[in-house]
């Protein structure tokens, strides 16, 4: 931001925490959401509505940022985005637990560790990017994008739905 929209280093010190902030208000925000949903409408429409929802907005938050040329916008949509997509996490790691059952623990491991392979190669990406064609935007709407790919897939998932029966029901 401190390329691409111009802020001073001194005030990057104070805008780069705000967008953190609203995260761990999404954060909180989304449990009791997710929650309410699930309770009632059950646990297909729950999770999927929250999911797929906070991606959307998410996704379009990205999109006003890469096209946004006033440094406070830059900043409200940055601040916004964040806390909108931080409100789907508690769904997306109840979904694990949903249609993981016994191996809950393997269904979140896995949802883990593409979500780290996906930052790494998001961050290096982006970099390249950024050298190619000398646009922070371009790649901040290459990242809206994927976002936007994340809510259709979400979208598709039921929770109502284990991914594994029970094994040990079968096993009797």
């Amino acid at each position: 931001m401190v390329r691409s929209a111009g802020f001073s280093e001194r005030q990057m010190g104070f805008f780069a925490a705000l967008p953190f902030l609203c995260g761990m208000a999404g954060n909180v925000a989304g449990g009791f959401v997710s929650d309410t949903l699930v309770k009632s409408y059950g646990l297909k429409f729950g999770r999927r509505v929250v999911l797929s929802s906070a991606l959307i907005v998410t996704s379009a938050m990205l999109l006003g940022m890469s096209m946004a040329t006033d440094k406070l916008a830059v900043v409200v949509l940055a601040c916004l985005g964040f806390g909108v997509m931080d409100l789907m996490l508690p769904s997306a790691w109840s979904l694990c637990l949903d249609i993981g059952g016994e191996f809950a623990g393997t269904v979140t491991g896995v949802m883990n560790t593409a979500g780290q392979l996906g930052g790494v190669l998001c961050t290096v990406s982006f970099g390249y990017i950024i050298k190619m064609t000398g646009s922070y935007n371009k790649p901040l709407k290459l990242v809206a994008f994927m976002v936007l790919c994340s809510a259709l897939i979400f979208a598709r998932v039921d929770a109502g739905k284990p991914l594994i029966a029970n094994t040990a029901a079968s096993a009797s």
